[in-house]
Order: structure tokens, then C-alpha cells, then sequence
């Protein structure tokens, strides 16, 4: 008699937006999915997940890392479906990228080191992974975003902002300088700390900036959102989103959905903060930011939490 899993060991079903999942529990065994449109919540103890960091995604597919072994590979959230990368040796990284699902021949598998000289990479099936060093112009890179197929990354040298698009054909990686700042532009506010986050929505690529000020760097100042005008070459400063909606992930996987399809507030940014349970809401029009509860005894070895699961159009 085969006996059938138990439905706690499927994720839940893709609504309009992403699910908030929080990985939690001992060994990070469990995962918590909040609807932000429906205000529920499910329970799972998926083992692809358990254990697992999950490091970059591109729609339905996730990067996979295991903090405490080499292995590595891709997760279809839906099907649950695994391809196995070359191991990794667990190196310290800023972060990683999935430039596109792995059945596209210009999928691109990789992270960037933790003092971004250098880049390390492959494609799915390959057997090794190639290491790319920068040229010193580069700079620090922090974040990408994929918008029409390729890869852009923001990051600073000195007091400069720079914006740059990674060009990977075989084992070559190009860099071309997309933009430069300016240090007294509005990007790089006089505050305590910042945090810079890319989102790619409708073919365009957004970047929101939170100023934080106080003893604990949390307590936010100010959220500036900019778009990038390709022609001009320069950040334009947004004051709408319109129907958008983002959401926000510390480690690049920031999403965003029309409002009016997933019945969640539009014109808004949804984010969460370290050591925290709390998501928050950022009404861009009204300039306040609300904060809900979204899964009550979860208990404070939350592992991770990360906007996750396709969007259902």
C-alpha cells in the first residue's frame, strides 16, 4: 500500500501577490505562508525548504542554498521540482542571482562575492562554477534586478552611486557603466544608515531608498522611490506608484502586482525588518507607514522571511 504525503509538505496554491513565508522552528523545519489578500495564514514542513536558505528567485524558481553542507540547487515552488548545481563552498557572498527560469538557455546562476571583486557563476547542468574578477572601477555592488533580459546591478564607489549591467556570454562577463551619481544627489540623504532596494515592474526599474535614524538603525526617516529613465540616463523622482504594489525582500527578491488584480492596497510598498514580525505598509500617498501582525506564535527563531510563490495573473 503506497501511502500519500501529507498536504503540509506542498506549499500552498499562487494567489495574485506573493506569499509571505516564514521559515521558523527548530532546524528551520517549519514555514508559515501569510496571504496578504486574504489575511490568513497556512502552516507547511516542506522538506526542500527546511533547513534551507533560499538566496534568489526568478518567478517560480528559487536558489537554494544549505548553510551548513555544499549543497545547492534550483526549487520549482510549485512542482517541487529540483536541479542540482555544481557544490558550493559556502562562501561569504553580498548576493546571489537567477537572471531567468532554468529552461531559458540564458539562465545565469551565481553570486557576488562579499567584497564584489569578483563574480562566481554557471548555468544550469554545468558541472563546475566559473569565477569572474572585476576591474577595480566597479565598485561595491549591493543589488540587481533583471529587466528585459538583462542583469543590472547598483552599488557605490566611494561617495558614487553606480549603475551597471552585467553582460554574461560563456565564461566573459562585461561590465558596461549604465550611470553614475552624483554625491549630492538626492540618493544619498544625510542620515544614519540607507537601504537601497532594485524592483523591476512592467519592463522598468525602480529604487526605493529607506533612511533609517536612531540608536537601534530601524526607526525609518524616509522612503524615496526612483525610476530609471533610460533615455536621460538618470533617476527621476516618483511620487505614485498607481495600481503597483512592491514588495520587499532583503535578499533581492523584491516583487511587484497590480492591486486591482490582487485586491491588496495599491500605491504602496510592503516590506519587513530584521529581528521583527511585523510586515509593514508604506502608503506612498499618504506618507505613513502601518504595521500588522500577520502570524501570531511563531516564537523568535525565525530563521528567514521572504516574499515567495508566483504571481497567478
Amino acid at each position: 500500500m503506497t501511502r500519500s504525503k501529507s498536504r503540509t509538505s506542498f506549499p500552498p496554491a499562487a494567489l495574485p501577490c506573493p506569499w509571505l513565508m516564514f521559515c521558523h522552528g527548530k532546524n528551520s523545519k517549519t514555514q508559515t505562508f501569510y496571504s496578504a489578500s486574504e489575511a490568513s495564514f497556512c502552516v507547511k514542513r516542506i522538506p526542500a525548504i527546511s533547513g534551507k536558505r533560499i538566496c534568489a528567485s526568478f518567478h517560480e524558481w528559487m536558489v537554494m542554498v544549505d548553510d551548513y553542507s555544499s549543497d545547492c540547487f534550483l526549487l520549482n515552488i510549485i512542482s517541487l521540482k529540483k536541479i542540482d548545481l555544481p557544490p558550493w563552498e559556502r562562501v561569504r557572498y553580498q548576493f546571489w542571482i537567477l537572471s531567468a527560469p532554468p529552461t531559458d538557455d540564458n539562465c545565469i546562476v551565481g553570486f557576488v562575492g562579499e567584497d564584489s571583486h569578483s563574480i562566481t557563476f554557471c548555468r544550469p547542468g554545468d558541472g563546475k562554477w566559473v569565477v569572474h574578477m572585476f576591474e577595480p572601477d566597479i565598485g561595491s555592488l549591493y543589488r540587481y534586478t533583471i529587466c528585459k533580459g538583462e542583469i543590472y546591478c547598483h552599488g557605490r564607489q566611494y561617495n558614487w552611486d553606480n549603475l551597471v549591467i552585467l553582460d554574461i556570454v560563456d565564461d566573459r562577463v562585461e561590465v558596461r557603466h549604465v550611470l553614475t551619481g552624483s554625491p549630492n544627489s538626492p540618493l544619498v540623504p544625510e542620515i544614519l544608515r540607507c537601504e537601497s532596494y532594485f524592483i523591476e515592474s512592467c519592463e522598468e526599474i525602480f529604487l526605493i531608498h529607506m533612511s533609517m535614524l536612531g540608536a537601534s538603525e530601524k526607526k525609518i526617516r524616509d522612503i524615496y522611490i526612483f525610476k530609471l529613465d533610460l533615455s536621460a540616463l538618470e533617476w527621476v523622482k516618483v511620487e505614485s506608484l498607481g495600481d503597483r504594489t512592491f514588495f520587499i525582500n532583503e535578499a533581492n527578491n523584491c516583487m511587484s502586482c497590480s492591486a486591482t488584480k490582487s485586491g491588496i492596497l495599491g500605491n504602496s510598498i510592503y516590506f519587513m525588518q530584521d529581528d521583527d514580525e511585523s510586515m509593514y505598509i508604506f502608503d506612498v500617498e499618504e506618507k505613513c507607514i502601518y504595521a500588522h501582525y500577520p502570524c501570531p506564535y511563531l516564537g523568535h527563531n525565525i530563521a528567514q522571511k521572504q516574499w515567495v510563490m508566483p504571481i497567478r495573473t
